[in-house]
């Protein structure tokens, strides 16, 4: 199960590779994680892009406490311009799941219940 102290090494391993924004499709490559913040490359326009430590992990940490997180919700409380960007690397990481039409992250590593404790 991907924990906060978990989280960082998690997303060093995305170094180097290419992602798909979730809702489009879009392809961007992973060009350097550093201590303090991620670069990227959208394949089409080829600009980097910078998101920075801190907002990947406040957005994670939310996805932890709420065990669901919305695109809308990435982009209105942690990053308006970046938010594709940020669902993706996420969605990238193991015990996310991902729904689409909306965008949704879900949270998978924990269960609330157990189906052999009901009472039945």
């Amino acid at each position: 199960m991907l924990t906060r102290d978990q989280f960082w090494p998690s997303i060093c391993t995305l170094d180097g590779r290419e992602l798909k924004t979730l809702e489009r499709g879009r392809p961007f490559e992973v060009l350097d994680v550093t201590g303090g913040h991620v670069v990227l490359s959208p394949v089409a326009s080829g600009k980097p892009r910078k998101i920075r430590r801190g907002t990947l992990e406040q957005a994670f940490g939310a996805l932890l406490d709420r065990r669901e997180l919305t695109g809308v919700e990435i982009a209105g409380e942690f990053s308006a311009f970046n938010a594709v960007y940020v669902a993706a690397l996420l969605a990238a990481l193991p015990d996310v799941a991902v729904c689409v039409h909306p965008t949704r992250l879900i949270f998978m590593g924990h269960q609330l219940f157990y189906l052999d404790q009901l009472p039945g």
